[in-house]
């Protein structure tokens, strides 16, 4: 783990050098242009330098970003029978166009747009980020995925699910939690064997699509914190655990009476090159400090609680197969429902056709706070073309 940890910082080195070598191969013949411009006669000096199909052929298309795109399509198959978007159909649930390039030998520049086939196209994100900071900081400005948690920071062609963990779903929005704001990370490398990541950031307010945790207005700003740390156990085993705190508004006031604290685990353990299996499990606690409903019970204080856990086995290069289990305590439950909680049960197979295309099978239950079901079948094509930060996995 060490090793791959290494080599990813190597492979960031190595890009970097090629293109401070890049921009100062265009300022030289940006010179050379220059001066041979200023012995020209007049009428030839207004004449492009490198032409479509001549001249200097190193030069052309330097100015084009890496262009990925990815395709996730989604059948779904649930209980409920009403007509819903994406309901007993075949949908492409999202298209996300990638673009990312170098902007200068310190900055780099992401910009993710989706799009599907019942929702106008959205913007994702669109960040900077500059290597370039004071004690060795890593700097990201625009709109991102905050590093919160495990499956927060995650896209979901990444996911080892088809769908988001409930506690996620239910508290930050069902497509995850992107938001505008800055923030700042380091890597913090002490005498011991364990490398630790500090991140701290300041986002806009609200949530995701029908999330709960904080506030409609998006001016009250959310500040978050993140502790990472990982521990290479053996040569084929890692354990990463996660620590993770947000303070955010729930209502139009500038007080921060929302607390989010999230713990989260991941061990992965190889048993030989192909195989290799993956516990990750995380856990968030609540405090709106205000109860969040009028009527009056000793249960309503302002905190609930949810998590999930997720077993991941990679059988061989191609296949996989994993279960999740899902507890989520609902922060706009109505008291009269019988149940506090909903809880799920989440059984998926994945095949890795290649490194661009993959096929998921899942099913899941949820026992819902009504004291109903819910049952739901998902069959899920991804397919990525081109360039881009979060290739199939």
């Amino acid at each position: 783990m060490a090793l791959e940890s290494q080599v990813r910082e190597l492979n960031d080195t190595v890009k970097n050098l090629v293109v401070l070598v890049e921009l100062q191969h265009q300022e030289i013949q940006f010179l050379k242009q220059a001066r041979e411009s200023a012995a020209a006669p007049a009428s030839q000096m207004f004449m492009p330098v490198v032409g479509p199909s001549g001249g200097n052929r190193s030069l052309q298309g330097r100015w084009n970003p890496d262009i990925g795109v990815v395709a996730d399509t989604v059948l779904t198959l649930d209980s409920p029978k009403e007509d819903e978007e994406g309901a007993d159909r075949v949908s492409v649930r999202e298209l996300e166009l990638v673009f990312g390039s170098a902007v200068n030998p310190y900055s780099r520049l992401d910009v993710t747009l989706a799009i599907s086939d019942f929702e106008e196209m959205a913007l994702e994100e669109a960040y900077l980020t500059h290597f370039g900071l004071p004690w060795d900081l890593k700097g990201r400005v625009g709109r991102f995925k905050p590093r919160v948690g495990k499956a927060i920071p995650v896209h979901r062609d990444s996911l080892d699910t088809v769908d988001e963990p409930l506690v996620i779903q239910r508290y930050f929005g069902l497509e995850g939690y992107n938001k505008s704001g800055a923030d700042i990370s380091k890597i913090v490398e002490l005498p011991w064997p364990v490398v630790h990541e500090v991140s701290f950031g300041v986002l806009e307010g609200g949530n995701g699509e029908d999330g709960t945790v904080f506030g409609e207005v998006r001016r009250r700003p959310t500040i978050y914190s993140h502790l990472k740390n990982y521990l290479d156990i053996d040569d084929v085993t890692g354990l990463e655990v996660g620590l993770s705190h947000m303070v955010g508004s729930r209502d139009e006031d500038t007080n921060f009476e929302v607390q989010v604290l999230d713990l989260d685990a991941t061990l992965i353990h190889h048993f030989g090159q192909d195989n290799a299996v993956k516990l990750q499990g995380e856990v968030f606690h609540v405090n709106r400090q205000e109860s969040f409903t009028e009527v009056e019970d000793e249960d309503a204080d302002g905190n609930v609680f949810g998590g999930y856990f997720l077993a991941d086995y990679r059988i061989n290069t191609q296949w996989a197969a994993g279960f999740r289990f899902d507890y989520v305590e609902l922060i706009d439950n109505p008291v009269e429902n019988p149940d506090k909680a909903e809880v799920g049960y989440t059984g998926y197979v994945t095949f890795y056709q290649s490194e661009f295309a993959r096929w998921r099978a899942q099913f899941t239950h949820i026992d819902l706070t009504t004291g109903d079901d819910y049952n739901q079948v998902l069959i899920q094509g991804t397919f990525a073309i081109g360039e881009h930060k979060h290739k199939l996995q």
